[in-house]
């Protein structure tokens, strides 16, 4: 069924919106558009911030809390902050959000430790802990102030990440919008983080940025990786770093500050492409002093190989700024064959890191082939495989079998960020077999339809948080499926009519 609501370019023009797929008022618009559903619908009504009986709200936030089940001691410590009241962090101001708890913040951190800490290997879980034992609710140093915002930007930035639940204090619903304006109201407190720059901050303005891209606030959300990348620039992170110096700079609340700017820049220049926006720093970071230092774990190695693979795509968005009159085919023909050689350090290795690297490549790979297809380079006859309506097959059945061995656990603390890019590839695939001819690919022994049907299974977990994307996929998976054997049956009457033919024209000449 069509979703019910308006699509994203109808919200946008504020015009009534027919809820097709596509609507009637894209479908009829003078200049070719795409009608997408992306925007995540809102909820409506006053939001919902206290609760009849406290028991009844740990009922609830137990039930939502599924990805906690293979970790009772992180389930016994998260419910814990339900019942226990301790002093908060220097929030006291009473026009602004109330006191985050160290009982609701503690658990929360330590989520961060265990799901998404390979996803932002910036943050000493451990330290952050005893720095939030040690703070006194007293004091309101830029020491404590700097803790209290990272803590906080954090837990917001988790929370939205891997979908949690609002937390109960007392007769209060906390969740990471609660977090993050407790985030700010920190900060607007006492406007020294700018004054006195240091990595801690850069972090704060990063978490903000993740939380507000979950929710969708674009704007806020790239304003503030931008403010990171923009105060890293300033403490010259960006420049590579000798070993020795970073020994003597070490602080035991950021677990790798070489890795900073890296992920800063991971960042930007993902969440750009996703919104057709040109980066603000545009130059790689350095990586030969951090591929040879000594004691790479596998999440620093993951984030090192994501890198690669922007460093890799950057090519595309070089040649889009530049003078060059480079035939377009020659440079995304090379960069499809530095994506898809580019070899992966841990491509054996399961984790949530080695599945992101695997979705961007791919996902970037399908960037390329659409940028083909705007050009109009596809051909069927093209012996460049990236030029080929083929090649959204190829992709597809190369992200399949990359992700063969990974579980919902491992790919949930990935995000919609993923999501989105998952959904890019299977579009496209779903998009060429409806308007192709394309059946069972010698080289594959199975169609095109087959892995999109398996693709939408791997993803069904995932789709069930965005109904809008859920619903596209889910009507164009049963129409390629529907449409398939028919494809098989038209192409074996048509080889039939073929023997006929030839056949009667033999016996004629006889």
């Amino acid at each position: 069924m069509p979703p019910k609501r308006a699509c994203d370019l109808c919200i946008t023009r504020k015009v009534k919106c027919s809820g097709s797929w596509p609507c009637d008022t894209c479908r009829d618009a003078v200049k070719r558009v795409s009608c997408t559903y992306l925007t995540p619908p809102r909820k409506r009504g006053p939001k919902v911030r206290r609760v009849a009986k406290q028991t009844h709200g740990l009922e609830a936030q137990v039930v939502h809390l599924d990805i906690l089940g293979d970790q009772p001691e992180l389930l016994d410590s998260y419910t814990a902050a339900y019942h226990e009241e301790l002093p908060g962090l220097p929030l006291t101001d009473p026009g602004g959000p109330r006191c985050i708890s160290k009982a609701v913040l503690a658990p929360i951190v330590r989520l961060y430790q265990q799901y998404s800490y390979s996803v932002w290997p910036v943050v000493n879980a451990n330290a952050l802990l005893q720095r939030l034992e040690d703070v006194d609710p007293e004091n309101t140093s830029h020491e404590a102030e700097n803790i209290a915002c990272l803590a906080t930007a954090l837990c917001a930035a988790t929370m939205a990440q891997l979908h949690l639940a609002p937390v109960v204090d007392g007769v209060v619903m906390i969740d990471s919008t609660t977090m993050a304006q407790a985030c700010l109201r920190i900060r607007g407190l006492c406007d020294k983080h700018r004054e006195h720059l240091d990595i801690s901050s850069l972090l704060v303005s990063f978490f903000l940025h993740v939380y507000h891209a979950k929710v969708n606030q674009r704007t806020s959300a790239m304003m503030y990786i931008q403010e990171a990348i923009s105060g890293a620039r300033i403490l010259r992170l960006d420049e590579p770093i000798e070993l020795d110096d970073l020994e003597s700079q070490v602080d035991d609340l950021i677990a790798n500050k070489s890795l900073v700017f890296p992920l800063l820049w991971v960042s930007e220049r993902g969440y750009a492409m996703h919104l057709g926006l040109s980066p603000s720093y545009v130059d790689p970071p350095a990586l030969e002093s951090l591929e040879n230092a000594p004691g790479i774990d596998i999440h620093v190695q993951g984030l090192l190989d994501l890198v690669k693979l922007f460093v890799a795509f950057n090519q595309i968005s070089v040649r889009r700024r530049s003078q060059d009159e480079m035939n377009p085919l020659t440079y995304l023909t090379d960069t499809e064959t530095k994506l898809s050689t580019l070899f992966l350090k841990l491509a054996d290795q399961v984790s949530t890191r080695t599945a992101d690297c695997h979705i961007t490549r791919e996902w970037m790979r399908t960037i390329l082939w659409q940028e083909a297809l705007s050009l109009g380079l596809l051909s069927s006859s093209s012996s460049t495989a990236v030029m080929t309506f083929s090649f959204p097959a190829q992709v597809s059945r190369d992200l399949l079998h990359s992700l063969r061995c990974f579980s919902e656990t491992d790919l949930l603390p990935l995000g919609r960020d993923q999501l989105l890019k998952c959904f890019e590839v299977a579009n496209a695939l779903a998009d060429t077999v409806l308007l192709t001819s394309a059946g069972t690919h010698p080289g594959f022994g199975l169609g095109p339809q087959d892995f999109l049907h398996a693709l939408y299974q791997k993803l069904l977990p995932f789709l069930e948080q965005d109904t809008i994307l859920k619903s596209i996929l889910r009507g164009k998976t049963a129409e390629v499926l529907v449409m398939a054997p028919a494809r098989l049956l038209t192409r074996q009457v048509d080889e039939h009519q073929q023997d006929h033919e030839y056949c009667s024209c033999n016996q004629t000449n006889s």
